[in-house]
């Protein structure tokens, strides 16, 4: 029989959830969309004939929202990826912990998972999970602390782990082979 995770084990607003499967395409969907409002977002920030078309203050920058949608891509993703394991989340951290769990250290899968997941070892690993940890905090920063200095250079490497992190995601999504 297969060895199934312990429940106490699971972080706090982490649940199996076989119906979530059915999720997958639309937590990837607004991953998507999340990432095509960051650049356009980015895009308004830097393109000064939009900015006057738009009618915006000449020193217009929207770089935290930048921050905040490439965050949030990333968290789409993270759920897709946890839907396709049969696992919701209800909270970012329990997201994060989970992603570090199932394919980091691995210790919640059971072994009908371990073949499964041998391939994603490589796929997905601290780093990723570290961006993703630290595109939250820089959300939080961005969204709730007026006083912190947002700026370029913050935006442009949460755009970067952004893309990386959803396309490795929609990899991985795609190389599981779960019905769905």
């Amino acid at each position: 029989m297969p060895m199934q995770p312990k429940k106490d084990k699971l972080p706090k607003g982490l649940s199996k959830d076989a119906t979530v499967i059915n999720l997958v395409s639309r937590y990837l969907e607004r991953a998507e969309k999340n990432l095509e409002l960051m650049s356009i977002i980015s895009e308004l920030s830097k393109n000064r004939e939009a900015q006057k078309a738009f009618k915006l203050s000449e020193n217009y920058s929207n770089d935290e929202w930048v921050i905040v949608t490439s965050y949030f891509a990333m968290y789409h993703s993270a759920l897709a990826l946890l839907a396709k394991i049969g696992y919701k989340s209800d909270t970012h951290t329990a997201t994060i912990i989970a992603l570090e769990k199932f394919f980091v250290e691995k210790e919640l899968i059971g072994q009908e998972y371990l073949a499964m997941f041998k391939h994603a070892k490589d796929q997905i690993n601290k780093q990723d999970i570290d961006n993703l940890s630290k595109g939250k905090e820089n959300r939080e920063i961005a969204q709730y602390k007026v006083t912190e200095a947002i700026n370029l250079a913050i935006a442009e490497a949460s755009m970067k782990n952004a893309y990386e992190f959803v396309n490795k995601i929609r990899i991985i999504i795609d190389s599981l082979k779960i019905e769905n």
